[in-house]
């Protein structure tokens, strides 16, 4: 196998770990480790595999292969094999010792063969190895320090070798050994990190792509720099400088292989990526500097803006050993000292940059867990010590305006980021803390406020609910809801709505809280309960100020329930939200916030209840046909149903991350008034009775449109059931 071959396996899971992991675990060096014996054992063909590291004053076995030709189906022989790896895995020899003990040593790699100067040595090892040796291949595993070794033994006779490795062979364990060596002293050494200048060069030589070292050669289009935008280079880490085509670009990449940010940079741009070079993370600072005056440095790395620096601030600020800088235990606790503050921002901005909608700041017993929600799963991505908990949660409560000496009581508070960065990230922060048991829980939800709006088709409706919903959003009076739990995509929903009704002769006014995306000639109004400024005083100002579509954030209370439904009923168009499950149980919440169920009827256009389901990776899904119970579940929601779906890839791929899901899309029930169904809500008829209806009047629950995604190659099953469960309603 080619050295390209195996570059190629390695090169995803290896490189991107390397650029961009802050520390790595045993469960990763042990994940490298058979990986990487795998893939020699693979591409050299080999009977036999050693892998050892260094370990104080010794050299351990971390990895033992032997190839099934060694006993030829005897099945003595196999266990005896398998007896002895056993015994070598718990074996340690001490450091200097033997021929892996010299190759650690001298950092030199050895190369024997069966010749006539090294047969009888070869013929020797017999003894130890229980088969016969015809050539032997030893290299170091180093980078800065000395670290380990890999051995192999015989090339396997169906390689046509006669069983001897040759030059190309060293050549590629060699390569494979400095993968791996970066990978381990990572491990061992939290604070190594490969000089951006050397980790550009080692990237460039495993993509084969070229490297730009004098970046004042390039010829930069101005113009290109300045559509693309800085927000979009700094978040994706890719640096376009020249058009290729009207509709594609040449781009400078720290990680070419983070395949995730260069089909994001082209979703935002619209622009293809045709031509790649690699750039070190110095030089792309200093593009940003020239190009963004106002922008501070940030170095882009595979998933996140600056995560090194997150690792930075942490080993600097938090090291046992002091760190570059004397960091006392009063800066643990201060809540202004730079550690925090810089912390604390770096956690924010990488976040942002994650794609997260959440960050959870969670104390445990021994220290503080920080998590992000990320396409609606939590996601664990720092644990830093118990000891800065205090502080940083201090430090959000300053930012966030809330009392710092209030530690009993819930409170809520607002970021407004930009006024704590000087980087080009326009998001503010909704912040709600509580006491836990171990100390106070932070979450913060991110608002971009940069982010426009989606077209009601990107939405995820049917075709059927589009058509639908978009006739009720044109009805000229009548009230709209929409519902379901918080991050189920209710205001984007209600922003695309108004986007496609927002013409100069409608008067819109929104009353929100918070204002989550800025509408171009829509009147928008932040609520302040600090000042009195709630929905209900907002609704009753509305309608004193000739508005033909009034959106309110949340019906929360009777009070604004009651002035929701008036406004409906008088002549204006009213969309709002509800936290309930589904479609039909909404007329309840209303009916039980005090609203006389005739007024229910007369009011309600309809209701929309919806939910977020992942989307497969479209790079990686696997096809399957379903059978037994999935296939019932299909029929049950669907009628007939013949063909095949999708599952998540298990391992996943660059594109998605390795989790096998990328981005999410929308599943919608919708429940259009009618005749028969102002009849069951005035005569108060019980939620059951709602939906059949309903169904019978056209509307798919949320569990069929769960399954027409399915079907269309969209989602899986797994994550529909995990989100909806199946109607219990035919």
């Amino acid at each position: 196998m080619a050295s390209s071959n195996i570059a190629s396996t390695l090169r995803r899971t290896l490189l991107i770990k390397v650029i961009s992991k802050p520390a790595l675990s045993k469960e990763d060096v042990a994940s490298v480790i058979e990986l990487t014996a795998s893939k020699v054992v693979e591409a050299l063909q080999a009977q036999s595999m050693t892998f050892y590291l260094v370990e104080g004053n010794d050299i351990a076995f971390k990895h033992v292969y032997y190839s099934p030709t060694l006993w030829a189906g005897d099945a003595a022989k196999q266990k005896k094999f398998e007896e002895t790896a056993v015994k070598l895995l718990a074996l340690k020899v001490p450091l200097g010792k033997g021929i892996v003990g010299k190759v650690i040593e001298s950092g030199e790699p050895l190369f024997f063969r069966n010749s006539d100067s090294q047969a009888p040595f070869m013929a020797s090892m017999v003894q130890t190895t229980g088969f016969e040796v015809r050539s032997m291949l030893t290299v170091p595993l180093k980078t800065t320090i000395p670290l380990g070794a890999i051995q192999v033994l015989n090339k396997e006779k169906a390689a046509g070798t006669e069983g001897e490795f040759t030059d190309e062979d060293l050549a590629l364990l060699k390569e494979v050994a400095e993968y791996s060596a970066t990978m381990i002293h990572r491990m061992v050494d939290p604070k190594f990190v490969p000089n951006p200048e050397d980790t550009a060069r080692f990237v460039s030589k495993l993509t084969e792509l070229p490297l730009v070292t004098k970046i004042e050669e390039l010829e930069i289009d101005d113009k290109l720099i300045e559509v693309v935008g800085d927000a979009v280079i700094r978040r994706e880490g890719i640096f376009p400088y020249k058009r290729m085509s009207p509709s594609s670009v040449a781009v400078l990449m720290t990680n070419p292989l983070d395949y995730g940010k260069r089909e994001s940079f082209s979703q935002a741009t619209e622009q293809a990526i045709e031509e790649v070079s690699v750039i070190s993370a110095t030089s792309f600072d200093t593009l940003l500097k020239k190009f963004f005056k106002d922008a501070k440095s940030a170095a882009p790395g595979s998933d996140d803006v600056d995560i090194t620096s997150v690792a930075d601030v942490i080993n600097t600020a938090y090291s046992t050993d002091g760190g570059t800088s004397e960091i006392s235990a009063k800066d643990l606790e201060n809540e202004d000292s730079a550690p925090i503050v810089q912390l604390t921002n770096r956690i924010i901005e990488d976040a942002y940059v994650c794609g997260a909608s959440d960050i959870h700041i969670e104390p445990m017993e021994k220290e503080l867990l920080v998590r992000y929600r990320i396409d609606g799963l939590c996601q664990e991505k720092l644990r830093l010590p118990k000891a800065v908990a205090n502080s940083m949660v201090t430090r959000l409560k300053i930012m966030s305006n809330l009392d710092i000496s209030e530690r009993r009581l819930p409170q809520d508070g607002r970021i407004v980021f930009k006024n704590y960065t000087k980087k080009n990230m326009n998001i503010d922060l909704r912040v709600a803390t509580g006491p836990m048991k171990d100390g106070e829980k932070v979450v913060m939800r991110i608002l971009d406020k940069s982010k426009s709006t989606l077209p009601l088709p990107a939405l995820g409706f049917s075709d059927a609910n589009l058509s639908r919903y978009r006739e009720c959003i044109r009805q000229p009076y009548g009230m709209i809801l929409h519902c379901g739990p918080t991050g189920s995509g209710k205001s984007m929903t209600l922003y695309s709505a108004l986007g496609e009704v927002n013409t100069p002769d409608v008067n819109i006014q929104t009353a929100e809280d918070p204002i989550e995306y800025t509408l171009a000639g829509v009147n928008q109004m932040q609520m302040s309960r600090a000042i009195g400024l709630t929905f209900e005083r907002a609704l009753r100002c509305y309608l004193r100020m000739d508005p033909d579509i009034i959106l309110v954030g949340e019906i929360r209370d009777k009070e604004t329930a009651q002035i929701a439904v008036e406004a409906a009923l008088t002549g204006h168009l009213l969309v709002s939200t509800l936290h309930t499950n589904d479609a039909p149980s909404t007329v309840a919440r209303i009916g039980e916030m005090g609203v006389e169920c005739f007024n229910i009827s007369a009011a309600l256009v309809c209701v929309c209840a919806q939910r977020l389901l992942r989307r497969v990776c479209k790079n990686c899904k696997v096809a399957y046909d379903p059978v037994d119970r999935e296939l019932a579940i299909l029929n049950t929601a669907l009628g007939e149903f013949s063909g095949q779906i999708f599952k998540a890839n298990p391992q996943g791929c660059p594109t998605c991350g390795g989790t096998g899901y990328k981005g999410r899309v929308g599943i919608h029930e919708l429940m259009c008034n009618s005749e028969e169904l102002v009849e069951c809500i005035n005569k108060e008829a019980e939620v059951a009775v709602l939906k059949r209806v309903a169904m019978k009047n056209g509307m798919k629950t949320l569990h069929q449109d769960s399954m027409l995604k399915v079907k269309m190659g969209i989602t899986t099953i797994e994550e529909s059931l995990s989100n909806v469960p199946p109607d219990l309603i035919k």
